[in-house]
């Protein structure tokens, strides 16, 4: 028999039917009486997608809509209807980035909001247009405009502190993109997310002509890993970043970076309340490199006692399956994770760093499962309980049924 629940113990799905359906669902998760303003983007458009998220944050305090180019669907426009914006310090009820029609501003003026457009010539400068509106913060994101997609990832960081995404060419840096940065002032902090492959070596020189900041990259050359890496990466000064590295309950935004709907809808979780960086997997399968991510981020230590961990998987089920949705509901849980335990025996000539280096976990961790000392020795033939191992994936679960 099938499960009826969408839901697990440690994971929230938020979904409907389709790109619009699930971004409202998502607004209504994050957003549950009113907004400040609603910012909409196209759903046709990624890149003008992406850099509206960096609208969400205070003070303008409102979610991304995503809308036909044509018109409102709607559902969406039932949700500006919801959420009734108010406009809160002098700015307008709607906001509209990029390339949405004529339509589209008529149905929400007929309702009678107001409304503020931020657009430019092509993508790359309206992103520039962004960046000049929120007063060129400290810190930005510069991501690959020929593969958008790729850093999908950074939209919960521009939700999360308001940081404006700019967009460059591969061996290019535009000259809207480098107006920004120019006009941000001479130390500004700018944070490259993309492997060289996407954005060269060159275009992170000609940044770094431009600015006497921190010039920073996050790199991968596959959106799990740089998911990953994302999620943990934090500046030096502290300013940027999630920073996700400690055994705390952390909660994390799992998407198909496939839907990219769904990530920008996704994004939101990033906001007040929950926090939460974007951690991609595929429909059938929770990557390794996230598994083990997860597996050392848990906070268990063999008590089922507070922090737990949460996920929120937004997109239905043919985004993301039930049985990846249980797999990741069993990594994060801090009841099973003895589920994931290795016990090895110390063999003649084992040493602490061997071991660790074997099943890829920190000695730290080993040593605290087994109350050692930095003077304990390893006698052969003694079991060590290794508290999880990053060597290789386990078993998948059963394939179970949520509905």
């Amino acid at each position: 028999m099938p499960l009826l629940t969408y839901d697990s113990p440690n994971t929230t799905r938020v979904f409907g039917r389709g790109p619009y359906q699930t971004n409202v669902a998502v607004t209504q998760l994050a957003f549950g009486r009113r907004s400040n303003a609603v910012i909409l983007a196209s759903s046709e458009h990624p890149l003008d997608a992406i850099v509206a998220l960096s609208l969400v944050h205070q003070p303008i305090d409102g979610p991304v809509l995503l809308s036909s180019p044509g018109g409102l669907d709607p559902v969406v426009l039932d949700e500006v209807r919801r959420l009734a914006p108010i406009g809160a310090e002098g700015l307008a009820q709607i906001i509209i980035v990029g390339a949405l029609g004529d339509a589209v501003e008529r149905q929400v003026t007929s309702l009678g909001f107001s409304v503020l457009r931020l657009t430019g010539i092509n993508a790359y400068h309206t992103a520039a247009e962004i960046a000049r509106f929120l007063g060129y913060p400290g810190d930005i994101m510069l991501l690959p405009g020929e593969h958008p997609l790729s850093g999908l990832c950074a939209g919960a960081m521009a939700v999360h502190a308001g940081v404006p995404v700019l967009f460059t060419l591969k061996d290019t840096l535009p000259q809207e993109t480098a107006g920004a940065i120019r006009a941000s002032g001479k130390s500004v902090n700018v944070f490259i997310v993309g492997s060289r492959s996407l954005i060269s070596d060159e275009v992170e020189e000609a940044v770094r002509d431009l600015t006497s900041g921190t010039v920073g990259r996050i790199s991968a050359e596959e959106p799990f890993e740089l998911s990953v890496k994302f999620a943990k990466y934090r500046s030096a000064d502290g300013r940027f970043g999630f920073g996700k590295i400690e055994k705390q309950g952390h909660a994390f935004t799992f998407v198909n970076p496939g839907r990219w709907q769904d990530a920008i809808s996704g994004a939101l979780l990033a906001h007040m309340g929950k926090h939460t960086p974007i951690l991609f997997c595929r429909r059938d399968d929770l990557p390794a490199v996230v598994r083990d991510y997860l597996l050392r981020v848990n906070p268990a230590q063999g008590r089922p006692e507070p922090p737990f961990m949460h996920a929120f998987i937004v997109g239905d089920f043919d985004a993301i399956s039930a049985s990846v949705q249980l797999e990741i509901d069993d990594t994060i849980s801090i009841d099973r994770k003895a589920d994931h335990e290795v016990v090895h025996t110390v063999a003649p000539g084992d040493s602490l760093l061997q071991i660790a280096r074997r099943y890829g976990v920190p000695i730290r961790d080993i040593a605290s499962a087994n109350q050692l000392s930095a003077e304990t020795g390893l006698a052969p033939g003694s079991r060590l309980l290794i508290p999880y191992a990053v060597t290789g994936a386990p078993p998948a679960p059963p394939a179970q049924e949520l509905h």
